[in-house]
């Protein structure tokens, strides 16, 4: 057996499928393939976010997730007679189970979503205390940097732990 069988062995095991790829995205999957399987929190992350969308039988076209419910849209999308886009339909998910929607009930139910992120999002920016943080373009990240701030912040708006005092008092 190849190590190229065995590769493929254990990925099927894993839920991965293998799919030849065309000459001119060789160096595009690659890649991917070496930031999905990077051994750190990146490529941590990368697999959390990819493995929900391998639940599903068609392409997620969008998710919206909230605590106890989720929406997910599956495409593709298709025209119907008035240019309107439809996708192909959708699946809610609550505690309850699971409810199928028809096409044109999922662009009803993701225009009422969209709507009320929308509506949150706005709230958030034009709050007066936000005026003063708010940029006109996106501000890159210095992931090293920024990383270290962010645990900065969520430790100092936890309430410590027992450990984390029982190492301060080692010190």
């Amino acid at each position: 057996m190849s190590i190229c069988s065995w590769i493929k062995t254990a990925l099927l095991k894993q839920g991965w499928i293998i799919a030849r790829v065309p000459l001119d995205d060789k160096e595009r999957t690659s890649k991917l393939v070496e930031l999905l399987v990077e051994d750190n929190a990146d490529g941590r992350a990368r697999r959390l976010t990819l493995h929900p969308w391998l639940w599903y039988e068609r392409p997620v076209r969008e998710r919206f997730e909230g605590h106890d419910c989720g929406l997910t849209v599956e495409g593709p999308v298709y025209l119907g007679s008035d240019g309107t886009g439809f996708p192909l339909g959708s699946q809610l998910r609550t505690e309850f189970g699971w409810l199928d929607l028809t096409p044109a009930e999922t662009n009803q139910l993701a225009v009422e979503v969209r709507s009320a992120i929308d509506l949150v999002l706005y709230r958030w920016f034009t709050r007066p205390d936000m005026a003063g943080r708010q940029l006109p373009c996106r501000p890159s990240r210095q992931r090293y940097y920024d990383d270290h701030v962010a645990k900065n912040l969520i430790l100092s708006a936890t309430p410590p732990t027992a450990s984390m005092e029982q190492d301060a008092h080692a010190k």
